[in-house]
């Protein structure tokens, strides 16, 4: 048995294993093409190639892009080494999914990379003989002719070699992936600076306007000024008529009495504002301040 390849459980015998390989894309070829797919034949089965990239049909409907790889094995499973090939292709190929196609079977494994992948389907030996319809009688296995048992252990042989190789789809996968956790995590720290930076700024508008607010509350408390206390004898008329008025700003005459009043002293006499005043005064700059926030939010 082949170093990392799986015996399939059940071996068939009947006229799909008398195909040729290239034969068989060919069949497919047709098939896509009588359910509506325009079919690019890219396999070495078309152009006798050695190599088919991973890739043997190319299938495009209403703009989206498939692409088929086919593996016409009978003895050995299909493991997910191929699968995941043709998932490195696609993601370089820019298609919209896969088909990975066997005449044969798939591992576990492989099963579970596409359902993971979830743009990738896998068809099995029942679902292509299904497809395909019947096939003439394969011809005894003694009529088969030495190029067709060429063909095929060719076929196997290429396979296992690129199985045990690092697959280049699979390094395509990650380096996809790696290049777009990076640009994901790039945009986000761009994101949380952007943030912090526009979190600052609506801080320091913030202060400012709460300390603009505070010293127009403060501003409207006002303590109303101290004087020294006149004497509570009122100085002689004709002091009083000694002094320019220019001088005695603080003493007025009452043109209704005669008597003369000095202002400075009833102003001084008036009473001045407890604590509890302040208080009340401050608190109703305080209470306009919220307001004035709440109805402005843009500040």
């Amino acid at each position: 048995m082949r170093q990392g390849l799986k015996r399939v459980a059940h071996r068939r015998d009947d006229a799909l294993t008398g195909v040729r390989w290239d034969r068989l894309e060919h069949l497919l070829a047709a098939h896509y093409r009588n359910a509506g797919y325009q079919v690019t034949h890219v396999g070495t089965g078309a152009s006798a190639g050695r190599f088919d990239g991973g890739v043997d049909l190319e299938l495009r409907r209403d703009g989206r892009l498939l692409l088929v790889q086919v593996k016409h094995w009978n003895a050995y499973k299909v493991p997910h080494n191929d699968v995941h090939q043709l998932i490195g292709v696609m993601v370089n190929a820019k298609a919209d999914g896969a088909i990975v196609v066997t005449s044969g079977e798939f591992t576990r494994a492989a099963i579970e990379a596409a359902v993971r992948n979830g743009h990738v389907q896998l068809i099995d030996g029942d679902e292509l003989r299904a497809m395909l319809g019947p096939l003439p009688d394969a011809p005894p296995a003694a009529t088969r002719t030495a190029d067709t048992l060429a063909a095929q252990v060719g076929e196997h042989l290429l396979n296992t070699a690129l199985n045990r190789a690092v697959p280049a789809g699979r390094r395509a996968a990650k380096s996809y992936a790696k290049a777009t956790g990076i640009a994901l995590l790039l945009k986000f720290i761009a994101l949380c600076l952007l943030l912090l930076v526009a979190y600052q700024v609506i801080q320091g508008l913030s202060r400012n306007l709460n300390l603009s607010l505070q010293n127009v509350g403060r501003s409207a408390v006002v303590t109303p000024p101290r004087y020294e206390a006149a004497p509570s004898v009122a100085p002689p008329r004709a002091a009083i008529a000694l002094v320019p008025a220019a001088q005695n700003f603080c003493i007025e005459r009452d043109p209704r009495t005669g008597a003369t009043v000095d202002r400075c002293v009833e102003h001084a006499t008036r009473p001045k504002p407890t604590l509890a005043e302040v208080r009340e005064s401050q608190r109703k700059a305080d209470a306009a301040m919220e307001v004035l926030r709440a109805s402005t939010p843009e500040m």
